[in-house]
Formats: structure tokens, sequence, C-alpha cells
């Protein structure tokens, strides 16, 4: 964002940014209360209008109402002064303590506007609303934090003024649009659904009982777990039809960015289907170079690219989180938050399934890497663990609207990929997924005990052993252990998690208040 200063800014643009007397000094609480303004509606408006309900959908209705409350407040609070004909003179200003009041409506107001000005400037309200607003909310939270200056008139971005949106929408502009309903209704009223007339509809499945259609999920784990030969056992079968653990699949064309190299990509598709028995031979399995979906013109482009197919996908796989992610920081909601709306926006797109490839945590090996907003938006969560050999188990973390379902044990078969040599003549392997059947619970018990501790871990284990072992009776309260934690330099907000985590690998044991060693 180039800020302007006031003395070179065009009269017109003052007047279309501030329309209120008074600012231009020192009126940092009311530009602030204008930014909180702006920033809250135009986070409703991403929320609500990219995927709106037609029934109650009123954009200028909303923007009509904005500006009425705008002049009702106005009118109310008003001071005014001598000069001016007609039944009021010249506005002054706000009597004390309603400017900051005033400038709040006034930023919910113009973010509307903002909006639906943008809708008289492109006919692709597809592209508009799924792709450029949720990159126009980032930019309009980032303008939300620039430090407001005297004199100086920063207003807030455009939808269109953003990189990228107007490559954007030339890229949309070159391939066929969706297929949209005509006969969408129109009606504003508000229309309430009795309980008990609610459609009910059963999970639609593309692998039964682990990936459902229209959903955001993920698997993590350690590097070398086997979380890719995984998601490209998924995608394989799904592009074929193939069933998984003898349920058959929802087949249909499969999107999948190999950010990780396509020269090993291949030679892990290559040991599936020596080792299934199953040619991909025209199977509707795509490949994508990484994309860093993040930001909007890679975004852009990768839709553009998928629109071009045959069929639209029913799965594409993200692989892995990190190649896909762009710039920014993982750890950062906002950052982490606008992975989610861009890949958000690409399910919506054809109603597909989102399948993100992801490493485990650095301090906590249960969890997946970065921000918590990112668990919080996956329908289903999965972690891969290894153990000894070539054994692996698949745990469900979260499934949001299924049932969980339990700990499946796998392993990675070596595969030779016959007529393929390195340099020196020797053949060349990889491997393939394989679902045994054994006893999930004794590997469950040693992937909780194979699996690395993260850095607190490790401190409240040995915190926990330390108290333990000075006590009479082998046990200690929580609350003991909590404090000695936190002396430790362990911050509240981890305590809960970490005891958790030392719970689930079954290394401390926790009963009404009290703990106590798995082994003493």
């Amino acid at each position: 964002m180039v800020a302007t200063n006031v003395s070179t800014v065009k009269p017109n643009l003052v007047r279309r940014y501030v329309d209120g007397a008074g600012w231009g000094v020192a009126k940092f609480e009311k530009e602030r209360a204008f930014r909180q303004g702006f920033v809250e509606e135009a986070r409703r408006v991403v929320r609500e209008w990219i995927d709106p309900d037609y029934e109650t959908h009123d954009p200028f209705g909303e923007l009509k109402s904005a500006h009425q409350l705008r002049l009702r407040l106005r009118e109310r609070y008003s001071v005014y002064g001598p000069g001016c004909e007609g039944p009021k003179t010249y506005h002054l200003g706000y009597r004390s303590g309603h400017e900051a009041p005033a400038a709040r409506l006034r930023g919910r107001h113009h973010a509307l506007a903002y909006v639906t000005q943008t809708w008289d400037e492109t006919d692709d309200f597809d592209t508009l609303d799924r792709l450029i607003l949720p990159a126009w909310l980032t930019a309009v939270e980032q303008w939300a934090e620039e430090p407001v200056r005297p004199r100086i008139i920063n207003p807030p971005p455009r939808p269109l003024e953003i990189e990228g949106a107007v490559r954007c929408l030339v890229d949309a502009g070159k391939t066929d649009e969706l297929e949209t309903s005509t006969d969408e209704p129109s009606s504003h009223g508000l229309q309430l659904t009795r309980a008990d007339q609610i459609e009910i509809r059963p999970p639609d499945w593309l692998l039964r009982g682990m990936l459902e259609r229209d959903t955001l999920a993920l698997i993590f784990g350690d590097p070398g777990s086997g979380k890719s030969f995984l998601a490209i056992d998924w995608a394989c079968r799904i592009a074929t039809g193939t069933p998984w653990r003898g349920h058959g699949v929802q087949g249909g064309p499969v999107v999948y960015v190999a950010g990780e190299g396509q020269q090993g990509f291949g030679r892990r598709i290559r040991a599936w289907r020596e080792y299934n028995g199953v040619s991909l031979t025209d199977a509707p399995l795509y490949i994508a170079p990484v994309v860093a979906i993040s930001e909007l013109t890679a975004l852009a482009g990768l839709v553009a690219a998928i629109k071009n197919l045959p069929e639209p996908p029913v799965l594409i796989v993200l692989d892995t989180l990190a190649r896909c992610f762009g710039g920014g920081d993982e750890n950062s909601t906002q950052d982490m938050s606008r992975f989610v709306s861009a890949c958000d926006a690409i399910r919506r797109q054809w109603g597909c399934t989102i399948l993100v490839v992801h490493h485990t945590g650095h301090a906590d090996k249960n969890r997946a890497r970065g921000a918590i907003a990112l668990k919080a938006a996956l329908d289903a969560e999965y972690r891969v663990d290894k153990t000894d050999g070539n054994q692996l188990v698949l745990t469900a973390t979260k499934m949001k609207d299924a049932e969980t379902p339990a700990p499946v044990a796998m392993e990675l078969a070596t595969v030779d990929l016959p007529g393929v040599v390195d340099d020196y003549g020797n053949p060349v392997t990889s491997a393939a997924i394989e679902v045994i059947d054994a006893d999930t619970g004794a590997i469950v018990s040693k992937a909780k005990t194979i699996r690395t501790r993260g850095r607190w871990q490790d401190v409240g284990f040995a915190v926990a052993r330390r108290l333990v072992g000075a006590s009479d009776d082998g046990c200690v309260s929580v609350d003991a252990w909590r404090d000695e934690c936190q002396a430790a330099g362990m911050v509240r907000q981890n305590q809960h998690r970490v005891l958790d985590a030392l719970v689930n690998r079954d290394e401390i044991i926790v009963t009404d208040g009290q703990l106590s060693l798995s082994t003493p």
C-alpha cells in the first residue's frame, strides 16, 4: 500500500475517502475506528457473500442500511454552525465521544461500497467472489495494521487494486465459465426452516470412512513416515476406481500438486502400478508442479489450468503444505488463514475434496506444524507414524462430521521398477502402501514409544520424573507439575497440550488431579 500526502492528493480522492469533517491532522482515534469498522465488515462480506444464501442475500439492501445508520447517527450527534442555507447549518463535527463510533460506521459502509462498486468493473463474479475477495481481505487486514500518521491519507485497498487481481480475471476469461443456475431465488425475505424438515444426507464418501467429498482433509507425519506414499495410494485409487480395504471408491479425476518433484513422484506411481497390478493408462490423474496457492496469481493459474480439464476433479492433493504455502509464516494465524481460504476457494469451485500433506510440529510431534487455524478448518485429519522397519500406523486425529475410524496398520513394501536402472546399472526401487491385518493396538503403542518427543514434552516429562521421584507415594498433583513447568519456561498455553501428549504416549498417568509415571 502506498500512502499519499494530503498536500499532493487530488481533492476528489480526499472527498471519496474522507467524507467526515475534522480528519487530516492528528485524529488517530478516529482513523483507527474507521479501520476497525472496515476490517470487521470486510471479514463479514468475505465470510457470507462468497457462497451466499440467495433466499436472504441482499447486498444493496445492506449497503443502503449501512448508509442510513450513518445518517441517523450524524443527525443525532452532529454539531452544526452557521453558514449554510436549509434546515441544517454547516456540519462542524460530532459531539465529544461520538467521532470514533461515527468513523467506525463509515468504515463498515465503505467496505460494502468497495465490493458493490467493484461489481460494475467486472462481469466475472465467480472469479471475483471466490478468488479475489479472500485475497483482498488479507490485503485489508495488512492495511489495518499499518501505523496511523498525521497528514497522511492511506486509503484501504480496493479489490481490483491488489496484486494479481486483474491478471486473475484475464486468465479466468480465457476459459469457459462454470455452469451456474439461472433460476436461483431472488427473494430477499428471511426463510425459516422447521427442524424436522431439514434434509438429512448421508456422507458422500470418496474413500469410505476416510475421505468425504467437498471437504478439507490433512495427512501429517514426520519426514520419512510414508505420508506422501499414502496420499499417492489414495489418489491413484480414486483416479482408477480401485477399492481400498475391500471397499469401493468413488472414482473421478484427481489433480496432484507434487511439490516434492515430479521425477520422484513418477517413480512412486510406477511402484503403485506394479505393486497393485492396476494400469494407469488413460487414468484421469493429472500432475501439477508446485503452486503457491496463497498468492492470488498462482492460485488463478491453477484454477485456469484445472478448468481446461475434460472433467472437474473430485480430489486435489497438495503435497506438501510447505511447498504450496508461498510466502509468509506457517505459525501466523493470518498467513495460515490465507492458505485455508485459498483451499476453500478451490473446493467451492468444484465441490471437490482438498487433501493436504503436511509435517509434524517441531515442539509437539502429536500435532501438525503451524498455526492452530489449520486444524480448526479441517474436516478430517490423519497422522502417520512409522515404527520398526517399514511398519506404519494411520490414526484419525479429527473427524468433524462422521464416526472416527479405527487405526489402520500398514507397511511400506519395496517395489522393483522393471527396466529402470541407475547410471551404474543397478535396479531402481521405490515403495508402495500395503494395508496389513495386524494388531493395531500393539503398533499404536510401539509408535507412541518411538515417536520423538518435542522440546516441551521433554521438559514436561523431566519435571514429572523429578517430582514423582521426590514424592513418598509416587504421585504428585498436576498443579505442582504446572508450577514447575512454568518455572522452567513453559507458558501456560502449552501445558495442557504437553500433558495430553505425554498421556497419549503412555508415559504418564493422570487420575483425579494426580500425576504418576506409567513405568516408575
